[in-house]
């Protein structure tokens, strides 16, 4: 996750795979370009280039590709978790009375930052896939700064 915003009042850290999503959008617009060219031609193999080749990609993108927003909002007293794809949305928002810290959860060589809670909530993880490298530490080490900077100022 990339800290987009850390100051007293609010962190905001985000979550998007551009260089996957980036790769697939190129991937469309060759298949779709390749396709268009044969149909042009007066080829009718290019309408199932322009189908397959184009479709199957972007139902990939449509369906895969998320973008995680996390929000920590000392104002509101909130934590809001969001994700977004193509063609949904979800939000939960958590009060920042009950988010104990933000932790590492491991898999493999991969992890991701999830927040615990001091109820009995379980923890929720902040990015639906596995990263590689030391990303998910880095947010779970900006959330717990900022969190312990949110309770010296709210107590």
């Amino acid at each position: 996750m990339t800290i987009l915003r850390n100051l007293p009042s609010q962190l905001i850290l985000a979550h998007a795979p551009w260089f996957l999503g980036g790769g697939l959008i190129v991937c469309i617009v060759a298949c779709a370009a390749a396709g268009l060219a044969l149909i042009a031609q007066g080829e009718i193999v290019g309408l199932a280039t322009v189908l397959a080749g184009a479709g199957v990609p972007l139902g990939i993108f449509a369906l895969a590709i998320k973008r995680d927003q996390v929000i920590f909002d000392a104002s509101a007293g909130t934590a809001t978790v969001q994700r977004r794809t193509l063609m949904t949305y979800r939000s939960t928002t958590y009060p920042l009375a009950i988010v104990r810290r933000a932790e590492v959860e491991d898999f493999s060589d991969t992890a991701r930052p999830t927040l615990t809670f001091h109820d009995t909530t379980p923890s929720y993880p902040l990015v639906e896939a596995y990263i590689s490298g030391n990303g998910p530490r880095q947010a779970a080490d900006a959330i717990n700064d900022w969190m312990r900077g949110y309770r010296r100022l709210s107590a």
